[in-house]
Protein backbone atom coordinates (compact mmCIF):
# COMPACT_ATOMS: atom_id res chain seq x y z
CA UNK A 1 0.00 0.00 0.00
CA UNK A 2 2.67 2.49 0.95
CA UNK A 3 4.72 1.66 -2.22
CA UNK A 4 1.41 2.23 -4.19
CA UNK A 5 0.87 5.93 -3.01
CA UNK A 6 4.22 6.49 -3.54
CA UNK A 7 4.57 5.30 -7.37
CA UNK A 8 0.79 7.92 -7.69
CA UNK A 9 2.89 10.69 -6.22
CA UNK A 10 5.42 10.13 -8.49
CA UNK A 11 3.59 9.78 -11.33
CA UNK A 12 1.15 12.98 -10.36
CA UNK A 13 4.64 14.91 -9.63
CA UNK A 14 6.06 13.88 -13.51
CA UNK A 15 2.33 14.62 -15.17
CA UNK A 16 3.12 18.16 -13.19
CA UNK A 17 6.11 18.65 -14.08
CA UNK A 18 5.81 18.09 -17.86
CA UNK A 19 2.39 20.33 -18.43
CA UNK A 20 4.47 23.35 -18.43
CA UNK A 21 6.88 22.33 -20.23
CA UNK A 22 4.40 21.25 -23.28
CA UNK A 23 2.74 24.83 -22.73
CA UNK A 24 6.12 26.25 -22.69
CA UNK A 25 6.94 24.63 -25.84
CA UNK A 26 3.76 25.79 -27.25
CA UNK A 27 4.24 29.57 -26.74
CA UNK A 28 7.66 29.07 -27.71
CA UNK A 29 6.71 27.92 -31.26
CA UNK A 30 5.06 31.23 -31.71
CA UNK A 31 6.60 33.15 -34.63
CA UNK A 32 7.95 36.51 -33.87
CA UNK A 33 8.24 38.89 -36.46
CA UNK A 34 9.52 42.46 -36.16
CA UNK A 35 9.04 45.35 -39.28
CA UNK A 36 9.96 49.32 -38.97
CA UNK A 37 7.36 51.11 -40.85
CA UNK A 38 3.52 50.98 -41.21
CA UNK A 39 3.06 50.25 -44.73
CA UNK A 40 5.63 46.97 -43.93
CA UNK A 41 3.70 45.99 -40.52
CA UNK A 42 0.31 46.43 -42.90
CA UNK A 43 1.33 44.08 -46.24
CA UNK A 44 3.11 41.90 -43.55
CA UNK A 45 0.30 41.15 -41.05
CA UNK A 46 -2.04 40.49 -44.81
CA UNK A 47 0.15 37.43 -44.83
CA UNK A 48 0.23 36.64 -41.48
CA UNK A 49 -3.28 37.01 -40.76
CA UNK A 50 -3.69 35.59 -36.93
CA UNK A 51 -0.07 33.73 -36.66
CA UNK A 52 2.37 34.84 -34.49
CA UNK A 53 3.07 37.76 -32.85
CA UNK A 54 4.18 41.01 -35.25
CA UNK A 55 5.90 43.76 -33.75
CA UNK A 56 6.59 47.81 -35.25
CA UNK A 57 8.98 49.94 -34.24
CA UNK A 58 7.82 53.03 -35.83
CA UNK A 59 4.46 54.36 -35.05
CA UNK A 60 2.27 57.49 -35.69
CA UNK A 61 4.17 60.29 -37.32
CA UNK A 62 7.57 59.11 -36.26
CA UNK A 63 9.96 59.46 -39.19
CA UNK A 64 12.30 56.87 -40.09
CA UNK A 65 15.08 60.07 -41.20
CA UNK A 66 15.24 60.78 -37.36
CA UNK A 67 13.98 57.89 -35.32
CA UNK A 68 15.32 57.07 -32.47
CA UNK A 69 15.09 53.33 -30.95
CA UNK A 70 14.37 52.55 -27.27
CA UNK A 71 14.98 50.01 -24.84
CA UNK A 72 11.80 47.94 -25.64
CA UNK A 73 12.53 47.78 -29.77
CA UNK A 74 15.60 46.62 -28.84
CA UNK A 75 13.76 43.74 -26.60
CA UNK A 76 11.36 43.35 -30.11
CA UNK A 77 14.47 42.79 -31.72
CA UNK A 78 16.17 40.02 -28.99
CA UNK A 79 13.16 38.45 -29.23
CA UNK A 80 12.17 38.38 -33.00
CA UNK A 81 12.49 35.33 -35.38
CA UNK A 82 12.70 37.30 -38.57
CA UNK A 83 13.14 41.12 -39.14
CA UNK A 84 12.12 42.74 -42.07
CA UNK A 85 13.50 46.64 -42.70
CA UNK A 86 14.07 48.18 -46.17
CA UNK A 87 17.90 49.93 -46.24
CA UNK A 88 19.82 51.89 -43.92
CA UNK A 89 19.17 54.70 -45.96
CA UNK A 90 15.95 55.16 -44.72
CA UNK A 91 16.32 53.08 -41.09
CA UNK A 92 19.31 53.92 -40.38
CA UNK A 93 18.59 53.56 -36.68
CA UNK A 94 18.70 50.17 -37.20
CA UNK A 95 21.90 49.57 -38.94
CA UNK A 96 24.04 48.77 -36.00
CA UNK A 97 20.85 47.13 -33.60
CA UNK A 98 20.98 44.33 -36.47
CA UNK A 99 24.47 43.51 -35.75
CA UNK A 100 24.23 43.33 -32.39
CA UNK A 101 20.95 42.44 -30.90
CA UNK A 102 19.04 39.87 -32.52
CA UNK A 103 19.92 36.70 -31.14
CA UNK A 104 17.82 34.07 -33.50
CA UNK A 105 16.54 36.19 -35.92
CA UNK A 106 16.66 35.82 -39.83
CA UNK A 107 17.20 39.48 -41.28
CA UNK A 108 15.62 40.45 -44.17
CA UNK A 109 16.99 43.39 -46.19
CA UNK A 110 14.32 44.58 -48.39
CA UNK A 111 16.13 46.19 -51.14
CA UNK A 112 18.20 42.72 -51.67
CA UNK A 113 15.29 41.87 -53.81
CA UNK A 114 16.02 41.54 -56.93
CA UNK A 115 12.72 41.42 -58.63
CA UNK A 116 12.06 45.25 -57.30
CA UNK A 117 11.75 48.50 -59.71
CA UNK A 118 14.35 50.47 -58.21
CA UNK A 119 14.71 53.79 -58.75
CA UNK A 120 17.53 56.01 -58.53
CA UNK A 121 17.03 59.25 -56.74
CA UNK A 122 16.42 62.65 -58.40
CA UNK A 123 19.11 64.89 -58.16
CA UNK A 124 17.85 68.43 -57.38
CA UNK A 125 14.69 69.11 -56.00
CA UNK A 126 13.21 70.62 -59.38
CA UNK A 127 12.29 67.98 -61.88
CA UNK A 128 11.90 67.55 -65.34
CA UNK A 129 14.30 68.75 -67.85
CA UNK A 130 16.15 70.71 -64.89
CA UNK A 131 16.90 66.85 -63.35
CA UNK A 132 18.90 65.98 -66.45
CA UNK A 133 21.87 63.82 -64.79
CA UNK A 134 23.63 64.49 -67.85
CA UNK A 135 23.51 68.54 -67.32
CA UNK A 136 24.80 67.88 -63.75
CA UNK A 137 28.53 66.93 -64.24
CA UNK A 138 30.09 68.55 -60.85
CA UNK A 139 29.38 66.43 -57.53
CA UNK A 140 30.69 68.96 -55.42
CA UNK A 141 28.11 71.14 -56.39
CA UNK A 142 25.02 68.41 -54.50
CA UNK A 143 27.17 67.93 -51.75
CA UNK A 144 27.83 63.65 -53.09
CA UNK A 145 30.24 61.77 -51.47
CA UNK A 146 31.45 58.62 -53.11
CA UNK A 147 31.88 56.42 -49.77
CA UNK A 148 27.86 56.96 -49.41
CA UNK A 149 27.58 54.49 -52.31
CA UNK A 150 30.08 51.93 -51.62
CA UNK A 151 27.47 49.94 -51.08
CA UNK A 152 26.19 49.69 -54.94
CA UNK A 153 29.13 48.54 -55.64
CA UNK A 154 28.74 45.12 -55.87
CA UNK A 155 25.59 44.08 -56.61
CA UNK A 156 26.11 40.68 -55.93
CA UNK A 157 26.58 40.99 -51.97
CA UNK A 158 23.06 42.50 -52.22
CA UNK A 159 21.44 39.88 -54.56
CA UNK A 160 20.71 42.45 -57.26
CA UNK A 161 21.36 40.92 -60.72
CA UNK A 162 23.57 43.00 -62.94
CA UNK A 163 21.04 43.64 -65.40
CA UNK A 164 18.27 44.91 -63.04
CA UNK A 165 20.30 47.70 -62.57
CA UNK A 166 21.95 48.76 -66.02
CA UNK A 167 19.34 51.46 -66.77
CA UNK A 168 21.22 53.17 -63.82
CA UNK A 169 24.52 54.28 -65.32
CA UNK A 170 27.80 54.36 -63.23
CA UNK A 171 26.95 56.51 -60.22
CA UNK A 172 30.57 58.25 -61.27
CA UNK A 173 28.92 60.04 -63.69
CA UNK A 174 26.27 61.58 -62.04
CA UNK A 175 26.21 63.15 -58.62
CA UNK A 176 23.32 62.06 -56.32
CA UNK A 177 22.22 65.35 -54.22
CA UNK A 178 20.40 63.07 -51.47
CA UNK A 179 22.27 62.33 -48.74
CA UNK A 180 20.62 59.04 -48.16
CA UNK A 181 22.53 57.15 -51.12
CA UNK A 182 22.19 56.25 -54.44
CA UNK A 183 18.68 54.58 -54.91
CA UNK A 184 15.29 55.27 -53.80
CA UNK A 185 13.98 53.49 -50.72
CA UNK A 186 10.45 54.89 -50.58
CA UNK A 187 9.54 51.20 -52.71
CA UNK A 188 6.64 50.47 -51.21
CA UNK A 189 4.42 53.54 -52.73
CA UNK A 190 4.79 51.55 -55.89
CA UNK A 191 1.93 48.63 -55.71
CA UNK A 192 3.50 46.74 -58.34
CA UNK A 193 6.64 46.57 -55.75
CA UNK A 194 4.22 46.14 -52.77
CA UNK A 195 3.06 42.48 -54.36
CA UNK A 196 7.18 41.64 -54.79
CA UNK A 197 7.74 42.32 -50.90
CA UNK A 198 4.08 40.34 -50.03
CA UNK A 199 5.40 37.58 -52.03
CA UNK A 200 9.01 37.48 -50.16
CA UNK A 201 7.30 37.71 -46.70
CA UNK A 202 5.46 34.66 -47.22
CA UNK A 203 8.50 32.42 -48.32
CA UNK A 204 10.47 34.00 -45.37
CA UNK A 205 7.49 33.24 -43.36
CA UNK A 206 7.11 29.62 -44.54
CA UNK A 207 11.10 28.97 -43.90
CA UNK A 208 10.80 29.47 -40.44
CA UNK A 209 7.18 28.43 -39.69
CA UNK A 210 6.83 25.60 -42.06
CA UNK A 211 3.64 24.35 -40.72
CA UNK A 212 1.81 27.39 -41.42
CA UNK A 213 3.69 27.56 -44.79
CA UNK A 214 0.33 26.84 -46.89
CA UNK A 215 -1.65 29.61 -44.72
CA UNK A 216 1.23 32.00 -45.50
CA UNK A 217 1.14 31.47 -49.40
CA UNK A 218 -2.75 31.83 -49.35
CA UNK A 219 -3.05 34.85 -47.82
CA UNK A 220 -0.04 36.64 -49.81
CA UNK A 221 -2.73 35.43 -53.26
CA UNK A 222 -5.18 37.17 -52.04
CA UNK A 223 -3.18 40.23 -50.86
CA UNK A 224 -2.20 40.48 -54.19
CA UNK A 225 -5.18 39.67 -55.66
CA UNK A 226 -6.22 43.11 -53.90
CA UNK A 227 -3.25 45.14 -55.25
CA UNK A 228 -4.30 44.23 -58.95
CA UNK A 229 -7.80 45.91 -57.96
CA UNK A 230 -6.21 48.72 -56.41
CA UNK A 231 -3.95 49.59 -58.93
CA UNK A 232 -6.74 48.90 -61.56
CA UNK A 233 -9.08 51.31 -59.98
CA UNK A 234 -6.38 54.03 -59.50
CA UNK A 235 -5.27 53.71 -63.02
CA UNK A 236 -8.30 53.84 -64.38
CA UNK A 237 -9.07 57.32 -62.19
CA UNK A 238 -6.45 59.47 -61.25
CA UNK A 239 -5.29 62.99 -62.90
CA UNK A 240 -2.84 62.21 -65.29
CA UNK A 241 -2.40 66.21 -65.59
CA UNK A 242 -2.42 67.23 -61.81
CA UNK A 243 0.16 69.53 -60.99
CA UNK A 244 2.04 69.57 -58.15
CA UNK A 245 4.89 69.94 -55.71
CA UNK A 246 5.71 68.56 -52.30
CA UNK A 247 7.12 68.34 -49.24
CA UNK A 248 10.54 66.04 -50.07
CA UNK A 249 11.48 63.57 -53.05
CA UNK A 250 9.64 60.38 -51.61
CA UNK A 251 7.32 59.79 -54.28
CA UNK A 252 8.64 59.04 -57.46
CA UNK A 253 7.52 55.26 -57.11
CA UNK A 254 3.69 56.47 -56.63
CA UNK A 255 4.40 58.74 -60.06
CA UNK A 256 6.01 55.92 -62.25
CA UNK A 257 3.50 53.65 -61.77
CA UNK A 258 0.15 55.48 -62.36
CA UNK A 259 1.67 57.97 -65.00
CA UNK A 260 1.67 61.01 -63.14
CA UNK A 261 4.55 63.69 -62.53
CA UNK A 262 5.40 65.70 -59.79
CA UNK A 263 7.39 68.74 -61.03
CA UNK A 264 9.65 69.65 -57.66
CA UNK A 265 10.13 69.08 -54.08
CA UNK A 266 11.18 71.58 -51.47
CA UNK A 267 13.62 69.53 -50.24
CA UNK A 268 16.02 66.34 -51.49
CA UNK A 269 17.70 65.56 -47.97
CA UNK A 270 15.24 65.91 -44.74
CA UNK A 271 17.81 65.76 -42.50
CA UNK A 272 18.72 69.27 -43.80
CA UNK A 273 16.30 72.40 -43.29
CA UNK A 274 15.51 74.07 -46.88
CA UNK A 275 17.05 77.20 -47.06
CA UNK A 276 16.15 80.42 -48.49
CA UNK A 277 17.46 79.19 -52.42
CA UNK A 278 15.07 76.34 -52.52
CA UNK A 279 12.04 78.39 -50.83
CA UNK A 280 12.48 81.00 -53.90
CA UNK A 281 13.07 78.23 -56.11
CA UNK A 282 10.38 76.41 -55.71
CA UNK A 283 7.77 79.42 -55.70
CA UNK A 284 9.28 80.57 -59.47
CA UNK A 285 8.37 77.16 -60.29
CA UNK A 286 4.65 77.34 -59.13
CA UNK A 287 4.33 80.68 -60.82
CA UNK A 288 5.95 79.89 -63.89
CA UNK A 289 3.94 76.13 -64.33
CA UNK A 290 0.75 77.80 -62.90
CA UNK A 291 1.04 74.82 -60.32
CA UNK A 292 -1.97 73.83 -58.30
CA UNK A 293 -0.98 72.25 -54.96
CA UNK A 294 1.99 71.61 -52.86
CA UNK A 295 1.70 68.94 -50.48
CA UNK A 296 3.07 68.97 -46.96
CA UNK A 297 3.50 65.30 -44.82
CA UNK A 298 2.06 64.96 -41.18
CA UNK A 299 6.10 63.60 -40.15
CA UNK A 300 7.46 67.44 -40.59
CA UNK A 301 6.43 70.45 -39.82
CA UNK A 302 4.64 72.44 -43.14
CA UNK A 303 5.05 76.03 -41.77
CA UNK A 304 7.26 76.36 -45.22
CA UNK A 305 4.65 74.70 -47.00
CA UNK A 306 2.50 77.12 -45.50
CA UNK A 307 4.75 80.24 -46.15
CA UNK A 308 5.39 79.11 -50.10
CA UNK A 309 1.15 78.47 -50.40
CA UNK A 310 0.37 82.00 -49.07
CA UNK A 311 3.17 84.11 -51.58
CA UNK A 312 1.89 81.96 -54.63
CA UNK A 313 -1.66 80.60 -55.77
CA UNK A 314 -1.41 77.08 -54.87
CA UNK A 315 -3.23 75.60 -52.10
CA UNK A 316 -1.80 73.21 -49.61
CA UNK A 317 -2.73 69.26 -49.27
CA UNK A 318 -0.94 66.61 -47.38
CA UNK A 319 0.34 63.64 -48.86
CA UNK A 320 1.35 60.57 -46.41
CA UNK A 321 3.86 58.23 -47.44
CA UNK A 322 3.96 56.20 -43.90
CA UNK A 323 -0.22 56.31 -43.44
CA UNK A 324 0.34 57.61 -39.76
CA UNK A 325 -3.45 58.74 -39.31
CA UNK A 326 -4.64 54.94 -39.46
CA UNK A 327 -3.96 52.39 -37.35
CA UNK A 328 -1.76 49.79 -37.97
CA UNK A 329 -3.04 46.95 -39.01
CA UNK A 330 -4.20 44.60 -42.82
CA UNK A 331 -6.44 47.42 -44.08
CA UNK A 332 -3.59 50.79 -43.49
CA UNK A 333 -1.25 50.26 -46.78
CA UNK A 334 -4.43 50.23 -49.05
CA UNK A 335 -6.08 53.36 -47.29
CA UNK A 336 -2.64 55.10 -47.86
CA UNK A 337 -2.05 54.47 -51.22
CA UNK A 338 -6.01 55.46 -51.91
CA UNK A 339 -5.19 58.64 -50.15
CA UNK A 340 -2.33 59.55 -52.01
CA UNK A 341 -4.51 58.82 -55.22
CA UNK A 342 -7.69 60.86 -54.00
CA UNK A 343 -5.40 63.76 -52.52
CA UNK A 344 -3.22 64.04 -55.90
CA UNK A 345 -7.03 63.89 -57.48
CA UNK A 346 -8.36 67.23 -55.62
CA UNK A 347 -5.47 69.23 -57.23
Amino acid sequence: MYKSNKIKNFLKYLILSIIPISFITVVKAEIKVVTTIQPLHSLISNVMGNKGKLDLILEGTSSPHSFTMKPSHAKMLENADIVFWIDKDLESFLEKPLKSIPKKAKIVHLMDISSLEIHKFREKNIYGDHDDHDKHDDHDKHGHKEDKHAKHDDHDKHGHKEDKHAKHDDHDKHGHGHAHGEFDVHIWLDPKNAKVIVKEVANQLATVDTKNSNFYMKNAEQTIERLDVLTKKINKSINKKASFVTFHDAYQYFEKRFDIEALGALTINTEIQPGAKQVKEIQHLIEDKNIKCIFSEPQFNPKLINMIAKSTSAKTGILDPLGSSYKPGQELYFNLINDLYQNINKC
